[in-house]
């Protein structure tokens, strides 16, 4: 997505000089810019979404190294009674969470660089419309056109309009809620958790009963 930004900017910044040259101000030139706006529009939005899958990511890892250290620890208890059933299934579901720990904090990583490349892709746009606007700006006046179109902004407003515009898109999005579909079998190993610790705890309840009885 963000290549295909990248390219449709550059192109939108070359017709528009190429425009501006040739004919000076017209409404193919005010319209180029605003093309230029809506790709830097779509690069701001893209990162918000980045961001948000930034911070899904290190929620889950961090909630996989949790559930890691409640399966060492649940192993550990089982190894001191010499519950070698419930040994296995803790150790097994310790690995398990590890694992997703890891893909979870590598995916992290990946997203964190990917950000930082993308941002400066968009201080370079925003340094673009900038220049361009600056140009069209410049002309218009030296043509005596001082009163810019409806459709050009200043470029303070620009930003916050920027900054508006990628809140709408990015609250359409559902690359968060795919995020969170990272690993779907989550229900099926805390079921079985669950399951081992009822019977870990009927276990002991049956020990302590025949303890009991044995004093009789």
């Amino acid at each position: 997505m963000f290549e295909n930004l990248k390219n449709a900017f550059r192109e939108a910044v070359e017709n528009f000089n190429r425009e501006l040259r040739r004919e000076g101000v017209t409404e193919t030139v005010d319209g180029l810019l605003k093309g230029m706006e809506k790709e830097a529009v779509a690069t701001r939005a893209g990162l918000e979404t980045l961001k948000e899958q930034l911070d899904v990511a290190r929620k889950r890892a961090e909630a996989e190294a949790r559930e890691a250290e409640v399966c060492r620890r649940r192993e550990a208890l089982a190894r001191k009674i010499g519950d070698e059933d419930t040994v296995g299934i803790a150790a097994r579901f310790a690995e398990k969470h590890d694992n997703r720990r890891r893909v979870l904090s590598d995916k992290a990583k990946a997203i964190e660089a990917e950000i930082r490349l993308h941002e400066s892709e968009y201080a370079e746009m925003i340094q673009e419309i900038r220049k361009a606007r600056a140009n069209r700006d410049s002309l218009a006046a030296t043509a005596g056109r001082t009163q810019a179109r409806g459709s050009i902004n200043r470029t303070d407003d620009l930003f916050g309009e920027l900054d508006r515009m990628a809140d709408r898109i990015t609250g359409s999005e559902d690359d968060v809620a795919a995020a969170n579909d990272l690993f779907d079998d989550g229900p099926e190993f805390d079921e079985t958790l669950r399951r081992a610790r009822r019977e870990e705890v009927a276990d002991a309840r049956l020990e302590e009963l025949k303890r009991r009885m044995g004093r009789k």
